[in-house]
């Protein structure tokens, strides 16, 4: 059970029921609405980060499922390894990641895991990572996936204080594939 109640759907604005209408109602969402401006704000940088962004999709869920690993994040992981289906991740992929059998990776999906594990560690990733990570990613792709660690490291901390609960309803994922 979280350790905040959910906000009244009710009490909330129009602006934050289109957004949650729009995002399927996933609870991170519901439980950050007690927060509008910054829930809005997020929002829209996940929509970017997600659906808009430069970075290789099956690339990106790698960061956000190693994140959801290295944060201890079940909600995160639960979320994401329906995303990653839904981008065309396979499966072999998706149990190395799983497994963490990283060499099992290709060397831009090794060097973005490396990247994710330096920022969740040290705070950030190191000169020599970011130099073999430009030998296969543009400067928009490298900061788009620095980024999205950053992102999902902070949601991870959102979700695990709060104790946010994974959905019973559809996942980001089929709420993804739906929505193409």
């Amino acid at each position: 059970m979280a350790r905040i109640a959910y906000p009244d759907l009710a009490s909330q604005s129009d602006e934050v029921l289109d957004r949650l209408r729009r995002t399927g109602s996933l609870n991170v969402n519901r439980m950050m609405s007690h927060a509008e401006g910054p829930m809005l704000a997020y929002s829209r940088l996940g929509v970017q980060l997600l659906l808009k962004g430069k970075l290789d999709p099956v690339l990106r869920e790698i960061v956000i499922l190693r994140v959801g690993q290295l944060c201890g994040s079940a909600y995160e992981w639960h979320q994401h390894v329906a995303v990653a289906r839904a981008v065309a991740m396979d499966e072999a992929t998706l149990q190395a990641v799983s497994e963490q059998a990283f060499d099992r990776l290709s060397d831009v999906q090794q060097i973005a895991v490396t990247i994710a594990e330096e920022i969740k560690r040290e705070s950030g990733a190191r000169a020599e990572t970011i130099t073999r990570a430009q030998l296969h990613l543009t400067s928009e792709q490298l900061v788009e996936l620095i980024l999205v660690a950053g992102y999902y490291i902070m949601t991870a901390g959102l979700l695990l204080s709060l104790d946010v609960e994974i959905e019973d309803g559809p996942s980001l994922g089929e709420t993804m594939a739906t929505s193409r």
